[in-house]
């Protein structure tokens, strides 16, 4: 159901910030074993953030055409001069959809502290960073090669992505744990 409704949401490049924000806090809840209806959760993280998240779901938006403008120089160049320019747009959708909307639905700051803290979080931790970058490529290549693993790759990432970051946000001490996570 995530992943359907992520999938949507990125349909329409407008809301495809407040989307993946929605989707992040449903997976946040699940991970927490928060219990609560998909649907208030859902409302309540869209009615919170969702300016913030479209304005950095937007900021998408001239990195992916930097990215598109390079793949169109591939017939021409080739390969080898295409390769670097987009590895490093990858690195930088990667780091705006996976460090800075979760920060968004997590956190409350400014919309410019927020992408801040996403992308110095995002290139602080390579390993994190890194692992995730794997997972991506890995879900891509499932997806190109089984059409319909579509519907859940996309959601299953974003799940385990969800569970490293509370993870990582409890392990440094920016989010406290809550006694019902201590017993677990």
């Amino acid at each position: 159901m995530i992943s359907l409704f992520w999938l949507l949401s990125l349909g329409l490049v407008v809301t495809a910030g407040a989307g993946t924000v929605v989707a992040y806090e449903v997976c946040r809840r699940y991970v927490l074993g928060k219990d609560g209806g998909v649907r208030a959760i859902a409302a309540k993280a869209l009615r919170q953030s969702w300016r913030q998240a479209t304005v950095v779901g937007l900021l998408a938006v001239p990195v992916a055409a930097v990215g598109i403008l390079s793949l169109s120089y591939l017939p021409t160049r080739g390969l080898a001069e295409v390769w670097v320019p987009l590895i490093v747009v990858g690195l930088f959708l990667l780091l705006l959809v996976f460090w800075c909307l979760p920060l968004v639905a997590r956190f409350t700051n400014p919309t410019w502290r927020q992408v801040f803290n996403g992308l110095t979080l995002g290139l602080t931790t390579p390993s994190l960073t890194f692992l995730l970058g794997i997972a991506v490529v890995l879900g891509g290549v499932a997806i190109w090669n089984f059409m319909p693993a579509v519907f859940v790759v996309p959601g299953l990432i974003l799940l385990w992505w969800c569970y490293l970051l509370e993870r990582f946000f409890v392990a440094r001490g920016y989010v406290q744990m809550e006694p019902k996570e201590a017993e677990a």
